[in-house]
């Protein structure tokens, strides 16, 4: 049967829109499903760097955290140390005296005393100054700022002079007594009488 060339050319029509089926069928149909595929792996990597951020984050935080705990608690321990260290506070005392241009003359530290619960222990001192009333405030502003935590609890004052005239303006010459009292965490440096350590046998 010869075919007459319309024939020919729908044939021809047809054959190109078969192979054109056929091509979006095997070659990009696949494509797409592959740039889905790829679309949900890009997806899910992102997930996992933005999770890996969030991780790199909080281990950032609690780095930082924990470093101002640590600063915290040196000072902390500094401030009140695990024990009495006296020879480092009585230094400490005598440079705050001099900058504050007192004149210390004693300086009696008694023996640490464990206070009620026996989470921290006390160490009272008793000291005499000779001072003006300027030098006076200024040392007591430094107790407040001493490495070591101090509170003061007794304050007498009395001019050292009865002379009128070297009495005279505000800078007179006074003697203070001072009772300071420091502070050690736990009961370390606690000194155990005889009779105690008898009984406690």
């Amino acid at each position: 049967m010869k075919l007459t060339s319309t024939q020919r050319l729908i044939l021809t029509l047809l054959a190109f829109v078969v192979v054109i089926a056929l091509a979006v069928v095997f070659a990009i149909l696949p494509q797409f499903s592959q740039l889905d595929s790829l679309s949900q792996q890009r997806a899910t990597a992102q997930a996992q760097v933005d999770q890996a951020k969030a991780i790199l984050a909080q281990l950032e935080d609690a780095k930082t955290r924990s470093a101002a705990t640590e600063a915290e608690m040196l000072k902390i321990g500094t401030e009140m140390p695990d024990s009495p260290q006296l020879p480092s506070l009585i230094i400490e005392m005598q440079d705050l005296a001099n900058d504050a241009g007192v004149s210390m003359i004693s300086f009696a530290p008694a023996q640490p005393t464990p206070t009620p619960g026996g989470q921290y222990t006390e160490i009272s001192m008793t000291t005499q100054l000779k001072s003006t009333w300027d030098d006076l405030l200024d040392y007591m502003r430094r107790l407040n700022r001493a490495t070591r935590v101090l509170r003061t609890t007794n304050v007498t004052i009395n001019p050292a002079s009865t002379d009128t005239t070297e009495s005279a303006g505000e800078n007179i010459p006074l003697t203070v007594s001072l009772t300071i009292k420091a502070y050690v965490m736990g009961t370390n440096g606690v000194i155990q009488s005889t009779a105690a350590t008898s009984t406690a046998q």
